[in-house]
């Protein structure tokens, strides 16, 4: 029979690691989905020490922790997180971590920016690429896009999507925590990864047809008219254009 005791404290760790575990969080505009079976997506892909040898123990704070990774980022000669975090799955966790790349692909946000499920609570870089250009990176998540809460959601800006191919393009999100944890320094890695479907080309396409059709009707029509009968006639087109191409 189990005890009272037993169940009690049971309850307990369940009700302090619950917090903990979703305290982090994932991609949600781009809206990442996980793979089938994953149990909590707020997590970390891995939990791992220090890759780079300095004086990870005696980093004072958030600051001292930015502070040192800068400092051996450039010792190690080390340009993107990315490059490092991919080199090796087993170090580093599996590519695109608990995310599906093979997801409905999701249109590009209209808004130039890429929003997480809630706050960046940790010191460290994080990173937004689209297929293989870094669009955005900073080595200080958390001051740069939050005030280190999780209640004040992290939006990441700006994002230019213009890259993205016609055809779509994979949109990755890399975050290197630097955390703390019983005096120990670790690092965290997450990795998100959303498919994108092409962005909007509407403009393109209004601007290939404008000067595609005002063309072979300037030719064909404009030829022998008086100047202010063209200059009506082309102002009449280009708002019937600018209505088909626009709807």
């Amino acid at each position: 029979m189990v005890s009272t005791r037993y169940l009690l404290s049971a309850v307990a760790v369940v009700a302090m690691s619950v917090p903990y575990v979703q305290a982090h969080g994932y991609m949600d505009k781009p809206l990442a989905e996980m793979v089938e079976g994953t149990e909590s997506p707020s997590a970390w892909v891995v939990q791992i020490d220090p890759q780079w040898k300095g004086a990870w123990q005696d980093a004072k704070g958030d600051e001292g922790l930015v502070s040192l990774y800068k400092e051996l980022k450039a010792a190690n000669n080390v340009k993107d997180i990315r490059t490092m975090l991919d080199s090796d799955t087993k170090l580093y966790g599996q590519d695109c971590g608990f995310t599906d790349p093979k997801a409905t692909p999701k249109d590009p946000p209209t808004d130039g920016a890429a929003t997480f499920s809630r706050g960046i609570v940790h010191a460290g870089p994080c990173e937004i690429w689209l297929d293989d250009k870094m669009v955005l990176q900073n080595d200080d998540c958390q001051s740069a896009y939050g005030d280190g809460t999780k209640e004040t959601i992290s939006v990441f800006k700006p994002v230019d999507y213009s890259s993205c191919a016609a055809g779509g393009c994979m949109f990755r999100f890399y975050w290197l925590a630097l955390q703390s944890l019983d005096g120990k320094k670790f690092w965290q890695v997450y990795k998100n990864c959303v498919p994108l479907s092409g962005p909007d080309v509407s403009i393109k396409w209004h601007l290939r047809l404008s000067i595609k059709w005002h063309l072979r009707f300037s030719i064909k029509w404009h030829l022998g008219l008086p100047i202010q009968r063209q200059l009506r006639l082309s102002i009449k087109w280009r708002v019937r254009l600018l209505d088909y191409s626009c709807p």
